[in-house]
């Protein structure tokens, strides 16, 4: 998916180019520019991107991020690459009054310029944020947060709180950044500026995630994402005889399995260090479905290998080491299917991963973080209940949990996305706006103990009901079913683990974080980064390189060590020329 740099004001030809490029040169095929009355803009595009990311027509010049859904009315819903889409889309931009929720879904991120000023529309969730400066004389607006911070001069200008915020939390707290000075635009909203680079208005909101349930019962809010799904994929495959697909042990990337028509073939993929029982299910469930599956196996320094191509194409707004797949997409020939089907964040709308299981007080709690100066764990606090407050006008009910998903960078494992989409042609199926939609209206109660999903999915894991999870469930079966079957799986796992010498091994997607951040080479990597010799030195209390090393290995979670890692080193690359 491509990127795009905009500045009201006129720049120098080439230099909203090298930007994209300095962060973005390992995902680039080609960054074109355009220069106007209206000032300049920059627009970088992958290998596997739409071929018209960028449209000029009727005096407008309109750039749309993704290859989102569109419907139009008069073409069949279907991916913005096909048909007449495309300008469809630059004619809904150009002429503002659009019902977006209802034409263009989610994953996207357009940006339309014209002689009287532009607007920038981002999608329900900002699954593709977009984020904002203000200059003298004008705006900078871009989809990489540290090309924005550079364009306008505010690279060097490290937000104390939002780099503590990140650290102690691993996101950052909406609409804040790493940099002073640049904040993300709100998700569901238009947002709008005159010719004179002057912003219009905050952002009108064309959505917001009420909490206003239709329905009379989870079974009929159960049938209703049922639709939502097989009707997303149904749009996201049309035209296409083969398609990619995330492919896990687990249950959510197999519904999406369920939903593909007939007639589609299935490439599918799993990545594990070794092929251990979740590629094995994997494998089990790809085979149901007539779909084929490749395993990608890890390198013992995956992770760290990837830190600094990692780090620069997602930029410092979250964690390098969720960008799972890096190198496994050139490798796997990933980047090169038309579209790669995933099941992402079904857990977190769906089945109501972070609903608090008690009532939160007025408090943040924050994870141990001595090594940070107190006045910033303070001022984190603060802006974490500022935000809650803001989403409690909208969530009165449950803001303790979708604070912790909405916008999308919010989640700490948001990365994910990020890279996917620079890397290959991602299509998240749970976050179509039909499914937001459902998750924000329904109760809590309703997701708990997958109620909603099984009664939605049920009908997709027909073909492969005999394959177990790679956890201690049957996805077809019900809470009631599992509980003699789960005890079954439990006793021959265990005899397989005896029969193999797998008692101990680690059969997880993921390996263990404190094995990847006590390793050689992350060892190596933070040797060349200390922290107190870094912008983000800040920070810290006052004592030495050593014992701010103890104290971090004592508290933080290795993800953490990761994540400061990756901080200091952008926010050293930013100071550079």
């Amino acid at each position: 998916m491509s990127d795009f740099l905009f500045c009201s004001q006129p720049r120098a030809a080439g230099e909203l180019e090298a930007a994209l490029r300095r962060y973005l040169s390992p995902v680039a095929e080609n960054v074109v520019e355009r220069h106007g009355p209206w000032g300049s803009l920059a627009v970088l595009r992958g290998s596997h991107d739409p071929p018209r990311v960028l449209l000029e027509a009727d005096g407008w010049v309109s750039v749309l991020i993704g290859d989102p859904v569109v419907r139009t009315g008069a073409e069949p819903a279907a991916r913005s690459r096909m048909g007449e889409r495309r300008e469809a889309v630059h004619a809904m931009l150009r002429d503002g009054e659009t019902p977006w929720f209802d034409r263009i879904d989610s994953g996207f991120a357009a940006l339309a310029v014209g002689p009287d000023g532009g607007r920038v529309v981002t999608d329900v969730a900002a699954f593709v944020p977009v984020f904002a400066a203000d200059v003298a004389g004008g705006i900078v607006i871009g989809t990489h947060l540290d090309t924005v911070a550079r364009a306008a001069g505010k690279n060097r200008d490290i937000d104390p709180v939002s780099a503590a915020d990140m650290l102690i939390n691993l996101s950052c707290t909406w609409p804040h950044t790493l940099y002073r000075g640049v904040r993300q635009l709100a998700p569901a909203s238009v947002t709008s500026f005159d010719a004179d680079g002057k912003w219009v208005d905050d952002g009108a909101a064309y959505w917001r995630p009420l909490e206003h349930n239709p329905y009379r019962n989870v079974g009929e809010a159960a049938a209703a994402l049922r639709t939502a799904v097989t009707e997303d994929v149904r749009a996201a495959v049309q035209g296409e005889r083969t398609v990619g697909l995330l492919l896990s042990g687990g249950e959510d990337a197999r519904a999406v399995l369920g939903a593909v028509p007939e007639g589609v073939e299935v490439r599918s993929f799993v990545y594990a260090d070794w092929e251990n029982r979740e590629v094995r299910v994997a494998r089990a469930a790809a085979k149901a479905y007539g779909a084929s599956l490749t395993f990608g196996q890890r390198t013992r320094d995956h992770y760290v290998d990837g830190l600094q191509p990692v780090s620069s194409i997602i930029g410092a707004h979250n964690n390098f080491m969720d960008v799972h797949g890096w190198g496994l997409h050139e490798r796997l020939g990933i980047r090169d299917l038309p579209v790669v089907l995933g099941g992402l964040s079904s857990d977190s709308f769906l089945k109501a991963e972070h609903a608090p299981s008690v009532a939160p007080s007025d408090s943040f709690e924050l994870p141990a973080a001595s090594a940070i100066r107190p006045e910033l764990r303070e001022a984190v606090i603060t802006r974490r209940l500022e935000f809650r407050r803001w989403l409690a006008e909208v969530r009165p009910s449950s803001a303790a949990e979708w604070e912790r998903l909405w916008p999308f960078t919010q989640r700490r494992h948001s990365a994910n996305l990020h890279g996917n989409r620079r890397l290959f042609a991602s299509h998240e199926v749970y976050h179509a706006n039909a499914v937001v939609a459902i998750a924000a209206a329904v109760p809590p109660a309703w997701k708990q103990h997958r109620r909603l999903f099984h009664l939605a999915m049920k009908p997709l894991f027909r073909r492969s009901w005999h394959v177990p999870h790679a956890r201690w469930r049957f996805p077809y079966f019900g809470a009631a079913a599992n509980l003699p079957l789960s005890a079954g799986l439990r006793v021959t796992r265990g005899v397989r683990a005896l029969l193999t010498g797998e008692v101990r091994a680690r059969q997880q997607p993921w390996p263990k974080w404190r094995v990847v951040a006590r390793s050689d080479a992350a060892t190596r990597a933070m040797a060349a980064l200390p922290p107190l010799d870094t912008p983000l030195r800040a920070i810290f209390t006052e004592q030495s390189a050593e014992a701010l090393a103890a104290s971090i290995r004592a508290e933080w979670h290795p993800l953490r060590e990761l994540f400061l890692l990756q901080l200091a080193f952008l926010a050293t690359e930013a100071e550079r020329p």
